[in-house]
């Protein structure tokens, strides 16, 4: 047996005997889960190799008063596939923001013909606050992924995400955060959600973003 795989067993036995020591048996069974983490596979591979464009749109009630939040979360989103999916190229924020600006929306497929993309991963967002009452933080969001084939026109994927919650089990006190602050780590955790749709990731980050503690 390799070496590092003969140090791997002993700290695992080392580390097995003090958490029975110490915690039990739902401790040993949490740090088995954490130390051979199971990758969790991708429920869309189709944007490999695939030129990508990105866009969020919020609905109506949210335009005026979180249309920076969508932009936001769509380049969070990108910048994700961009580092995780092999192969594809994620057309650049700025190009569609820009393409938005200069042009009245149509859909999805149109957008992503006047960028030359292969593909549009377009999110409908549907809600997103960031208050639980008056003095706690928890943001909420609701979202329809699609991902529409530009040249077919039609959708190859899509998923609803309904009233995702983060933290998943509090609030966090207004005092502890700023809401520049809680509105950039809400983003970037409501991006690795919408993302880890395309790419394979470990099981143990959804477990640590979900008993995260402030």
């Amino acid at each position: 047996m390799p070496v590092p795989a003969v140090r791997t067993l002993r700290v695992t036995a080392i580390l097995a005997l003090v958490l029975l020591a110490s915690g039990g048996c739902s401790t040993l069974l949490t740090a088995a889960y954490l130390l051979q983490p199971a990758d969790m596979p991708a429920e869309f591979n189709g944007l490999k190799g695939k030129h990508v464009a990105v866009a969020c749109r919020p609905i109506v009630e949210l335009e005026f008063t979180d249309a920076g939040s969508a932009r936001e979360l769509a380049a969070l989103v990108g910048g994700q596939l961009g580092m995780k999916v092999r192969r594809a190229h994620v057309i650049s924020q700025q190009e569609v923001a820009r393409w938005i600006d200069e042009n009245s929306w149509v859909d999805y497929p149109t957008l992503g013909k006047s960028l030359d993309a292969d593909l549009v991963v377009g999110i409908d967002l549907e809600e997103f606050r960031l208050h639980e009452g008056s003095t706690l933080y928890r943001g909420r969001a609701s979202a329809h992924v699609r991902v529409f084939d530009v040249a077919e026109k039609k959708v190859v994927f899509e998923k609803r995400l309904d009233n995702f919650a983060f933290p998943a089990n509090t609030g966090v006190p207004a005092t502890d955060r700023s809401e520049p602050e809680f509105r950039a780590m809400f983003l970037q955790v409501l991006s690795q959600k919408i993302s880890r749709c395309f790419h394979s990731y470990e099981s143990r980050e959804v477990f640590a973003e979900d008993n995260l503690t402030f």
